[in-house]
């Protein structure tokens, strides 16, 4: 028997168990990305700043999409279960050297390598998930699972990382991945079959790895600039300009290699492909409005005053939103609703989230008073994420399909990344007018600021404080104050801006007609990334 007709999974083996295997590798690929689920953890632990914490973020994403277009022709080469367990084991190889060394650039260097794995898990997740889908109802279902699963791992972690973080340091999270990472190479050596091959087996000749590397090497500079822009001065700083300059040759190498290659690692000419790009820009859009909760997660911390235990119910709402919108939409798409129509529906949903915000964030709240619009994000991120996806890769003919797929992806990494740069931006422009106002407001001849300082001085004297103390401890009460009215607002005019750009892409999506008929295909032969 030819071995790339062996099915993967050995005889004894029933469906529902192969699909839960399927779930416990995607879920366990992803379990890397959890790692930054509380950046003041990271940061106390490694010692660093902020941004530097958003590019370990950039690092791990960006080498799990550039390796996606490699795994195409690589795991045509090995076997499934041979490929899958030299992951698990380059895996596990960088969480014990993160484990054993407190250094950064060793934990930055093992994101680049664990996003790759992460890659190969993925890559190995899908080519077992969409074959076995036969029919068009089995296709949107996989999809919902596949997307939803993705979706809710950010918050299913950083519950686990809360409840880790909470009796443990940080170090502890890499103990618990090489766990989960063993007991998933178990379940894998115990449950699949080692001969068995997805496709017929194809030599590792003609793979663009020079194309690779300038792929890579784009999206890492590329995601270099957007974290540490700002932190440089953009372009008045030479070397910000040096970089934007090597990013764009790099960008042109790559784009004229996969234009003379028989084999490109991307086909470009999908680009061409009617309305594949509003779909791309669907996704890179979203993934703007999808960054906007970090402004969030941040209020809760520190105005509200919040630790990550706290926040679980939050999580917990967000978790229950995706599903739930997740679950309804599949039910929308099965039923042959107009995904464009579906889509403005969502993003309906997300702008009653920002709404939500701007009437109830203050400092003074309560933390159950934000589970709901939590959850009305994750309904939002639910609703929004399966159709347009499908929208996307609906506009591909099946020969180029993966193609969609590889460029969607780094659709999303784009997304994701200039949202990082863009809430710096926006929040840092915010502040600026804001203190600005402050400053204007409170000052030294205001005369009801001596009467302010007064009363809460006055307060620490009657609760037994000498003058000295009272008069120190005044001083820092009312700069917290300051400080907390000034978050307050900054949070509520970030959303105002996010909210007009909500009504943009809504007004966009109604008034673009060529959008209006797309018809949905769910080809066997897609696989959507």
């Amino acid at each position: 028997m030819q071995t790339h007709k062996i099915p993967v999974f050995k005889s004894w083996v029933s469906e529902w168990l192969a699909r839960s295997v399927i779930f416990s590798i995607l879920m366990t690929c992803l379990f890397s990305f959890g790692l930054y689920s509380n950046p003041t953890a990271v940061m106390g632990f490694y010692g660093v700043q902020p941004a530097d914490v958003q590019y370990g973020m950039v690092v791990i994403y960006g080498s799990t999409v550039a390796f996606l277009a490699l795994d195409f022709r690589i795991v045509k080469y090995f076997t499934p279960r041979k490929y899958l367990l030299m992951a698990l084991a380059v895996n596990v190889s960088c969480a014990l050297l993160c484990f054993h060394l407190k250094s950064w650039p060793v934990f930055i260097v093992s994101q680049f390598i664990q996003g790759v794995t992460c890659a190969v898990l993925s890559g190995i997740v899908l080519n077992l998930t969409f074959p076995r889908l036969n029919t068009t109802r089995a296709r949107v279902i996989g999809y919902t699972i596949l997307y939803g699963g993705i979706q809710v791992s950010v918050p299913l972690y950083a519950i686990y990382a809360s409840a880790v973080l909470y009796f443990f340091d940080y170090n502890w999270l890499f103990y618990g991945l090489v766990i989960m990472l063993l007991i998933l190479a178990l379940i894998i050596m115990l449950t699949m079959n080692g001969r068995a091959r997805f496709f017929k087996r194809m030599p590792l000749y003609q793979v663009d790895w020079l194309g690779y590397l300038f792929y890579v090497s784009f999206i890492l500079t590329l995601g270099y600039i957007l974290v540490y822009g700002r932190q440089l001065g953009w372009l008045e700083n030479p070397a910000v300009v040096l970089l934007c300059l090597a990013d764009l040759l790099l960008l042109l190498l790559f784009v004229s290699r996969q234009r003379k290659l028989k084999r490109p690692l991307i086909n470009l000419q999908i680009l061409r492909t009617k309305n594949f790009v509003i779909g791309l820009l669907l996704l890179f859009t979203f993934y703007i409005f999808k960054g906007s909760t970090g402004l969030a997660y941040g209020y809760l911390e520190n105005i509200l005053g919040n630790t990550p235990v706290n926040t679980i119910p939050v999580w917990l709402s967000v978790i229950a939103g995706t599903i739930l919108g997740m679950f309804v939409v599949s039910r929308f798409i099965l039923q042959g609703f107009n995904l464009v129509n579906i889509i403005v529906a969502g993003f309906l949903i997300m702008a009653s989230f920002y709404v939500y915000m701007l009437f109830f964030v203050s400092v003074r709240g309560e933390t159950a008073d934000f589970i709901l619009p939590m959850f009305i994000y994750g309904l939002a991120t639910g609703v929004l994420f399966v159709p347009i996806v499908s929208f996307t890769t609906s506009a591909a003919a099946p020969k180029i399909a993966v193609n969609a797929s590889l460029l969607g992806i780094w659709a999303r990494f784009t997304g994701f990344t200039a949202s990082l740069a863009f809430n710096n931006e926006l929040q840092l422009y915010i502040k600026s007018g804001i203190s600005e106002k402050v400053r204007e407001v409170v000052t030294e001849t205001n005369a009801l600021l001596p009467v302010t300082l007064s009363g809460i001085r006055q307060k620490y004297s009657n609760a037994g404080s000498d003058l000295y103390t009272a008069n120190a401890v005044s001083a820092a009460d009312f700069n917290f104050f300051l400080r907390q009215q000034m978050l307050a607002r900054v949070t509520r005019d970030y959303y105002d801006w996010m909210l007009v750009g909500v009504a943009g892409v809504i007004l966009l999506l109604l008034v673009l007609p060529r959008v209006r008929n797309v018809v949905l295909r769910l080809r066997k032969e897609n696989i959507p990334y």
